[in-house]
């Protein structure tokens, strides 16, 4: 049997890859950038093949795996490896959202994503396994992953979900922006922040904004930075509540607003700019989460339902 390419990879940069599954066939992007010292693998996109070892045939150094935001199509392949790193306000979701997938659910899903040809050729072997537990870092605004000859930085962008962060390297000019800012920004989740919040963490994201000349998202890519102003104005204009207030169907399956109107069976927006979002009134303003609420939900495994 035929060898199933599970990744195609591209390099972007300097020792710089972006890393796909089946070339465009599904939506998520990862990256892995090597240093001197050690490898940093940027998200692992939706836990179909072993990315652990695609990537050891791109580098020979040790692989450090960061999330940008705890999400199942960017957190999927993070169970072949033992460890993570992402922003503490993320890991609750992560580990009560995820941990206890079995093989045989991420194997069929794996099979109705993939492309027919490749799908009628999957077995479930090595290139699947069990989401049990890993260890997870957390992350905090202004930490640094010093690979040896490069340092990239970690900078708080919370809006999508609650942790959400981009990484910038600054020896490429490359800023890794995860979902935090782009062309179908959700912010319809129980753990995404307040669209308040949000305006908040763009424009902290925007103080940086001088240190990168380029995005690479977990979905698309943007060759210039503009995208953050167009985000700011976006968000200002909900604040004010003078945005297009478009009705939608969100990824949840319950109502939810666009800020901009969209081109028929587009994300792209009739006004040509780039950034839009999706969001619930009711979390415009609050509240504001600022803490963690510690309760038997987050702690304790799922009861059955007589118990």
């Amino acid at each position: 049997m035929a060898e199933i390419a599970y990744f195609c990879s591209e390099e972007i940069a300097e020792k710089s890859w972006m890393i796909r599954n089946f070339g465009d066939a599904t939506p998520a992007i990862c990256y892995l950038v090597e240093g001197k010292d050690y490898s940093l693998l940027i998200d692992s996109i939706i836990g179909i093949g072993n990315l652990k070892a695609y990537c050891e045939t791109l580098t020979q150094k040790p692989i450090i795996l960061v999330n940008t935001h705890a999400h199942s199509d960017h957190v999927g392949g993070n169970f072949h490896f033992d460890h993570c790193y992402m922003h503490h306000r993320d890991i609750s979701f992560m580990q009560k959202s995820y941990v206890g997938i079995t093989k045989e659910v991420i194997f069929q899903t794996a099979k109705n994503m993939a492309p027919k040809e490749i799908s009628e050729m999957m077995v479930p072997d090595d290139n699947f396994t069990d989401w049990n537990p890993i260890k997870i870092y957390p992350l905090y605004d202004g930490d640094e992953f010093d690979l040896g000859d490069r340092k990239i930085e970690v900078v708080y962008v919370g809006g999508h979900t609650e942790g959400s962060i981009v990484l910038i390297d600054h020896k490429t000019r490359i800023c890794y922006s995860g979902d935090a800012c782009n062309g179908n920004t959700l912010l319809e989740f129980p753990n995404s922040t307040s669209i308040v919040e949000y305006m908040k963490n763009l424009l902290h994201f925007k103080e940086h904004q001088s240190e990168f000349d380029k995005l690479y998202g977990g979905h698309e890519t943007f060759s210039d930075t503009s995208i953050i102003d167009e985000a700011i104005e976006t968000v200002a204009k909900v604040i004010a509540g003078t945005d297009d207030k478009c009705e939608e169907t969100g990824m949840l399956g319950t109502p939810v607003l666009y800020a901009a109107k969209k081109k028929k069976d587009s994300y792209g927006r009739e006004d040509g700019k780039r950034f839009n979002m999706s969001y619930v009134p009711s979390q415009i303003y609050g509240p504001a989460k600022t803490k963690q609420v510690l309760d038997a939900k987050q702690l304790l495994p799922a009861q059955p339902n007589n118990q």
